[in-house]
């Protein structure tokens, strides 16, 4: 991985168009420009590095395998070894930059160029080093966007300091591309190829380095200014400086303030109407009560028997909290048997003697609370979006969360109640948990699992455990939060550089076969087939079609099939003398753009210009060796999307849609978050609750899984746990309510 890249402007003739600083009039303000840069960038570089280790650090506590436990530690004691060196490398570079731009000199960087290992047909790029090309482009166009107005102010007067009327955005030797390429080339010298780690560092620069730059260029904005170097131009037509916008106001702190509350669900509710009120328990037993007919419900049988006192309540339960559910077995769970256990489990521990004669009641306040909350856990049980493992766990909250709601009637009315917010944390932490067997301390399990333990064996009547539970498993699922989101930033990445590298290769081999590559000879093709291609993809990643290298490399390569491609048009014998020049200087600094091999570099320039021997010679006829190729078999006929309501659905799913999917009938169903569609191509990427990816696919093959039943989305997943239930708990009332209540009227 490591190589010294270099930044080669395809401008022809720039070094000698662009003079040192104007009569050296701002020589010296230059310098000060300069010094004000290095001085302002060495805190944050120190900031920077620091942060990487406790970035590495942290990843490295949260890993769910020793592979990727061993590879973060790892990398963190590398870096830590290579920070200092890195920094002043850094600090030295961006002073050679500088010194380069002012000296008319666009380059970065010193030292050999590394080969390209192009043997046969030349690959691309390799996914690791486009992962970090993306990353330099990305966040340098960030900071370009972020920082705008200040810096289109140091081009103009950057340029009048050169004696230009501008200069290209990329040239700004303090512009965000030039420091992120900086930084490229000086992790390149860091010991390690692990591209995770490394994506890691690049996105602790963008987070501390680029997103502060902008005090930088104010500086020096205003210094110059002082100086009498265009002090008219200020941003929006004279108006004052536009001011940074705060980390409040900012999508990214927005975002990074749900990671902090540990908020991970991203999606929000759907649009076409408001969110459904969710009644209170209290409402529920009001609605049982008002809608049961007369006469349905028997009269109690045990009214002539002492009622229980409260205290003694709360002993009985206290005593059966801890044992309750303890040795469930979840090979053969039946969930609606787990809870008619635990009512006769009640029924025994609360109003019968060691006989089993009935020796006490409830009172009506303590019994309507028990039904209400065995009523509620059957719902919650039976929650789809809760595995198995994490189902069981919660499962044994439902004495103490009984008692919470006999010691404060509160519990039925307040959303916001501890014990209540609690079990809704569990439950979100679970949704899309994979269980791979880990219970090692650094599992969601054990986390979980350590919040229910706390609470069945030390609550007794002070709802203050419950948020103190809560805030514990709260800190935990905020570290979690935020490497889930580096995961899932680096995986998006990835796929969609792979799709962005996918579609230019494509639009070059177009743009080549549109040309008529193979009607050149033998030397020319290979140019432009191999490093030539090579070339064009990265500066079409990088540039776009707007770019001013990008449509360079298209005449080039155009030109090379106008004088070698035997066409019947007349040729110009000089027009082709003229231009021999200008296409080998604009070839050699592609390659050296690419850092392509100098030997085969010089071998192929060198075939090339026999050919171009060959055509001044023979009026433009150029031998060309017809390349033998196989037959291509007929393009299988792709069955016809089908249109219906699940393509409908898939094509307007959002990022952060849960959904539940059976890949294969053997295996267990896989829930499931959309991260990132891919625009070209429908790809749809998702990942599981840890962040891991779990699924890629197109459109139409996620709507062949929901058509035939093998998919669904996952229900009311963005609402809390307890509101889920109470609706649950509402549908099945009015079906045995409502009912019999219509039977009867009929």
């Amino acid at each position: 991985m490591a190589h010294a890249d270099k930044i080669v402007y395809l401008e022809k003739g720039q070094a000698g168009q662009a003079p040192v600083v104007t009569m050296g009039k701002y020589g010296a303000l230059a310098r000060s420009c300069e010094n004000m840069l290095v001085q302002q960038m060495e805190p944050l570089l120190h900031d920077m590095f620091a942060q990487v280790d406790d970035d590495l650090y942290r990843l490295a506590e949260n890993s769910t395998s020793n592979s990727r436990q061993t590879l973060f530690f790892d990398s963190m004691r590398s870096m830590r070894l290579f920070k200092e060196k890195a920094e002043q490398s850094y600090l030295r570079l961006l002073q050679n930059t500088f010194t380069s731009f002012w000296e008319g000199r666009s380059s970065l960087g010193g030292g050999s160029a590394d080969t390209a290992g192009l043997d046969g047909e030349l690959s691309l790029v390799e996914k690791d080093e486009l992962e970090e090309e993306l990353a330099v482009t990305t966040m340098a166009s960030k900071a370009r966007t972020r920082f705008h107005d200040e810096l289109a102010l140091l081009d103009k007067r950057f340029a009048h300091m050169l004696g230009r009327n501008d200069i290209e955005s990329e040239e700004n030797p303090a512009g965000p591309k030039a420091l992120a390429e900086i930084f490229r080339v000086v992790l390149d010298e860091w010991e390690t190829d692990e591209v995770l780690a490394r994506i890691v560092v690049y996105k602790c620069f963008e987070r501390v380095v680029l997103s502060e730059i902008g005090d930088v260029y104010a500086s020096i904005n205003q210094l110059l200014m002082e100086k009498g170097v265009l002090p008219e131009l200020t941003p929006h037509k004279g108006g004052a400086p536009a001011r940074k916008p705060g980390p409040a106001s900012s999508p990214n702190a927005r975002q990074d303030a749900g990671v902090a509350r540990g908020d991970d669900q991203s999606a929000t509710v759907e649009d076409g109407g408001e969110e459904e009120d969710v009644p209170s328990l209290k409402e529920i037993w009001q609605y049982i009560q008002n809608m049961v007919p007369q006469g349905m419900t028997p009269p109690a049988s045990n009214m002539h028997l002492p009622v229980l006192p409260r205290d003694n309540v709360m002993e009985a339960l206290s005593n059966m909290q801890s044992a309750a559910l303890s040795d469930l077995n979840l090979d053969d769970v039946e969930w609606s048997a787990v809870q008619q256990r635990i009512r006769e489990q009640l029924s025994q521990t609360l109003c019968l003697d060691g006989s089993g004669k009935e020796t006490h009641r409830l009172a009506e306040t303590e019994q309507q609370t028990i039904d209400i909350i065995l009523m509620l856990f059957d719902h919650v049980l039976d929650d789809g979006n809760l595995p198995d493992a994490m189902r069981a766990l919660i499962a044994r909250l439902q004495i103490p969360v009984l008692k919470a709601a006999i010691a404060d009637p509160a519990f039925v009315d307040d959303k916001q109640h501890p014990a209540r917010r609690l079990l809704n944390e569990l439950a979100a932490a679970s949704v899309g948990w994979r269980d791979d067997g880990d219970r090692s301390e650094k599992s969601l399990y054990f986390h979980v699992k350590r919040a229910v333990d706390r609470i069945v064996h030390e609550y007794r009547d002070d709802t203050a455990l419950f948020d103190e539970v809560l805030q514990d498993f709260s800190r935990y699922m905020e570290k979690r939060a935020r490497v889930k989101q580096i995961l899932e930033e680096r995986l998006t990445q990835s796929v969609s550089g792979e799709e962005k590298l996918e579609v230019a290769r494509k639009q070059v081999e177009d743009i080549l076969q549109g040309l008529g590559v193979r009607s050149l000879p033998t030397a020319a093709r290979q140019i432009l087939e191999q490093p030539w291609k090579k070339l064009m993809t990265i500066l079409l990643l990088r540039e776009g079609e707007e770019g001013s290298n990008w449509r360079k490399a298209v005449h080039i390569a155009h030109m090379l099939v106008s004088y070698l491609g035997n066409n019947d048009a007349d040729f110009d014998k000089q027009k082709l003398l003229s231009s021999i020049p200008e296409i080998i200087s604009g070839l050699k600094k592609g390659f050296s753009y690419i850092s392509f091999d100098q030997n085969k570099s010089s071998l192929m320039l060198n075939q090339l210009q026999t050919c171009f021997i060959e055509a001044l010679k023979n009026d433009g006829q150029v031998k060309v060796e017809q390349e033998e190729t196989a037959d291509q078999p007929a393009d299988a006929e792709q069955e016809p999307e089908i249109e219906d309501e699940h393509s409908i659905a898939v094509r307007n799913m959002k990022e952060g849609t849960w959904i539940r999917m059976k890949l294969d009938v053997e295996e267990e169903p896989l829930i499931c978050k959309m991260v990132w569609r891919s625009r070209y191509t429908g790809t749809m990427v998702f990942v599981d609750g840890q962040g891991n990816k779990a699924a890629q696919m197109k459109e139409p093959e996620l709507a062949s899984y929901f058509r035939d039943g093998s998919a669904q989305f996952l229900e009311d997943v963005q609402a809390p746990l307890i509101d889920r239930a109470i609706k649950k708990m509402m549908k099945v009332l009015n079906a045995r309510i409502v009912g019999p209540k219509l039977q009867m009227s009929e």
